[in-house]
């Protein structure tokens, strides 16, 4: 099997990237077709013939480059993408990830965008992940048998990978009598409301507070279906949105408070 990281090299500069392709790697016979490769949306800036190769050299804010800053780490994120335009070339189509990774040294600042003119957007799709976790939620819970009344800890998250920042959010979960809903389901609720859960208005169920925005943990508490000697399925609709912009009533992770009774 090839390896991209091979054929494609990444070369970061202070507010620079120099990426070679190898255009024979894949297949001496058959190279990659120069005029399919895309840089985000830069063509390569330059070819070798003699050592068959093409090179993208830009800036870090050409190219739709997107970048995320963390308080220590700068990163600028691309997409290198292959898509052959005509015969006789490398007929298999890639993608390739392209970053420049920087640690913040005291008094350095990245470049930026003009915030007049620059912009910046994700790319990659989105894979949310669910499962049950043990007490302190640093590994997963190995068994899923629990007894009546004990907590079941819950964790919910999305991997970004080449996004920006993400909030995820429960909408809704359900607790159901088989492992795919349907009308002969028996089903109890547990989050409606885009995000309110109405189960802690007769249980210890709650959210917890966050630890990343990309991730939400959760406590159910255990019980089972009073008519049926069956195992209980949690089935949820998760959501991911940009943290930026939360301003919207929907986008809410809502505990009901036996206190206050609200």
């Amino acid at each position: 099997m090839y390896s991209l990281a091979v054929a494609v090299s990444t070369a970061c500069g202070v507010d620079s990237v120099a990426v070679r392709v190898l255009l024979d790697y894949f297949r001496p016979a058959l190279p990659l077709d120069p005029s399919g490769l895309l840089l985000g949306t830069c063509p390569p800036s330059s070819s070798s013939a003699g050592n068959n190769m093409v090179v993208f050299q830009y800036g870090l804010l050409d190219c739709s480059f997107m970048r995320m800053v963390t308080a220590n780490i700068t990163s600028y994120m691309n997409v290198l993408t292959y898509k052959p335009t005509q015969s006789g070339f490398y007929q298999s189509p890639f993608n390739q990830a392209v970053v420049c990774t920087y640690t913040k040294p005291a008094g350095w600042t990245p470049p930026v965008y003009n915030p007049a003119l620059g912009d910046a957007s994700g790319f990659g799709k989105l894979e949310f992940t669910m499962g049950i976790m043990n007490d302190d939620f640093s590994a997963p819970r190995t068994s899923s048998l629990f007894f009546l009344g004990s907590p079941i800890n819950i964790v919910a998250a999305v991997k970004q990978q080449f996004h920006m920042p993400l909030m995820v959010y429960i909408e809704a979960c359900v607790a159901a009598s088989t492992p795919a809903l349907s009308p002969s389901s028996q089903t109890y609720p547990l989050i409606t409301n885009r995000g309110c859960f109405v189960d802690g208005q007769v249980g210890n169920s709650r959210f917890l507070p966050r630890v990343q925005t990309s991730e939400i943990r959760l406590v159910v508490q255990a019980f089972r279906f009073t008519q049926l000697n069956t195992d209980v399925y949690i089935h949820c609709r998760l959501l991911a949105w940009d943290p930026a912009q939360l301003n919207d009533p929907t986008k809410k992770a809502c505990s009901f408070n036996q206190r206050t009774r609200r």
